[in-house]
């Protein structure tokens, strides 16, 4: 079997044959969705950090897990509180 190495297409000309009309209305819910989603992690994660075990380790997963992260603080983080 032989495999053949293929440069990477890094021409960003590419971009503007996009159509951007048709895209944006289709991603911009969701992203409008995920800010929402996200602030209101945050939000409830420093309003509560006193009281919930571990919230830098919350910050972090709320951060770094984009939109899984926010729904698994809000389902779980909030039910894990301190003793």
């Amino acid at each position: 079997m032989i495999m053949e190495l293929r440069a990477m297409n890094t021409d960003i000309t590419v971009l503007q044959e996009i159509d951007w009309g048709a895209i944006i209305p289709l991603v911009l819910p969701v992203l409008l969705l995920h800010l929402i989603l996200l602030a209101i992690a945050l939000y409830d994660l420093f309003k509560r950090r006193n009281i919930i075990q571990y919230p830098i380790i919350w910050l972090l997963v709320i951060l770094l897990f984009n939109t899984v992260g926010p729904i698994i603080y809000l389902v779980i983080g909030r039910r894990i509180i301190e003793k």
